[in-house]
């Protein structure tokens, strides 16, 4: 029995643990740890800052109780890339705290942008009546502006960036003093606030588009004086006005001449004589200076009989031609002419004058007969002759084929 009892004793003590141990619990099986999802960093240009703010007083010194604008101005990135938002709810009048200052009031202008930078301003209007504070500078309290860094990831995604600061300066403002204490420059800087520079803009904008519509109306007011001039100069010069210049009328003579010498090839008929003697008398006209006769034809109208048919290039109109010069005047025109000089006009006139003299012989005299073909074909020649080298004269001298001389403008007949 006693051997029995020590039996289940010396089992009993070999499930008990060791002296001075503890009971510690299995360890459990390592884990597979995951790793984190790395956020994707906000891109930001090289050496662009996201949010910049700044204060600007009205004043640094103020006397107790006088009212004194602080505006708060910050530049805000905006780019098409990354996009600054700060949390502007916490800077309106209602919403900031300026203790131990007292907001009488405030002003949010309209935002302006700069390239890729937004601009805007707050102004809060402060006054101190702490009476401790005479003689002290008095600090604005702290400031700090959340602001938010945005990337575009896509069309129309974007991945905002963890929430930062900006921490505003306590800037000093001092009671009736000159300056605060701690001011290293007495000058003022600009005192153009946002809304300010917006009022002088549309100023500007509004002086420019007058100054436009007066310079308009000065132009439509030199326009209407200039129009009763440029009538009166249509009267006294109509030849200017649609009129076949002197060079195209001997140029068009000259060659009617040689065509009509070519078409009498078998013989002189009364039609192509009377052509040749109207042609001869335009060119006598343009160089004696008697000046042409010149009707204006609209498409279709007939040609009247003794008249040469003249057609602008270009589509410019249609002309008939006429001239009533005779020997007689040519004669005349010779007498004119000075002793001295003018050798190369006197041959042509007396050439002219000889060549009128045959054709009209030929078309009007009795006993003139349309046989006598040489003579008639030597006087076309010789008016030929006469008005290529009138025109080349007049297209080499210098203005004489853009203006008439007063003696040769043509009449224009309507």
């Amino acid at each position: 029995m006693i051997a029995l009892v020590r039996g289940l004793i010396a089992l009993a003590v070999s499930g008990l643990p060791a002296s001075g141990a503890s009971a510690q619990p299995a360890p459990a099986p390592p884990q597979t740890l995951r790793p984190a999802t790395p956020q994707a960093p906000v891109a930001l240009p090289s050496g662009d800052v996201p949010l910049q703010c700044w204060w600007r007083p009205s004043s640094g010194a103020i006397r107790v109780g006088e009212i004194v604008d602080v505006t708060l101005t910050c530049s805000a990135l905006e780019s098409d890339a990354v996009r600054a938002v700060p949390d502007e709810s916490r800077l309106t009048v209602a919403a900031v705290q300026m203790a131990p200052w007292e907001i009488v009031g405030g002003s949010h202008p309209a935002d302006t942008r700069a390239g890729n930078r937004r601009l805007f301003q707050y102004t809060y209007q402060l006054r101190m009546l702490n009476a401790d504070a005479i003689g002290r500078d008095v600090r604005l309290p702290p400031l700090v502006i959340p602001y938010r860094v945005q990337s575009r990831m896509g069309a129309d995604a974007t991945l905002a960036g963890r929430d930062l600061v900006h921490q505003m300066p306590q800037i000093p403002i001092r009671l009736v003093a000159q300056v605060p204490g701690e001011a290293s420059d007495i000058r003022d800087g600009s005192s153009a606030s946002l809304s300010e520079i917006a009022a002088l803009r549309f100023r500007a904008n509004a002086f420019r588009m007058a100054g436009t519509a007066l310079a308009a109306l000065a132009g439509f007011a030199v326009l209407g004086a200039l129009a009763p001039l440029v009538g009166r100069l249509r009267k006294a010069r109509p030849a200017r006005t649609g009129g076949v210049s002197d060079r195209a009328v001997l140029a068009h003579a000259g060659a009617r001449l040689d065509r009509l010498v070519r078409d009498a090839a078998g013989g002189w008929t009364p039609e192509i004589l009377r052509e040749v003697h109207t042609a001869a008398r335009l060119v006598a006209g343009v160089v004696v200076g008697d000046g042409v006769r010149q009707t204006r034809l609209d498409a279709g109208d007939p040609v009247p009989e003794g008249r040469v048919l003249v057609e602008g290039r270009f589509g410019r109109g249609r002309a008939a031609l006429t001239a009533s010069v005779t020997p007689a005047a040519i004669t005349r025109a010779l007498d004119a002419l000075p002793a001295s000089g003018a050798a190369e006009r006197r041959g042509d006139l007396e050439r002219l004058r000889d060549a009128l003299d045959v054709l009209s012989r030929a078309q009007y005299s009795q006993h003139a007969s349309t046989d006598d073909r040489s003579s008639i074909e030597a006087a076309a020649a010789a008016v030929a002759a006469v008005a290529r080298s009138a025109a080349r004269a007049k297209l080499l001298s210098v203005g004489g084929w853009l203006r008439r001389p007063a003696t040769a403008r043509p009449t224009l007949e309507f």
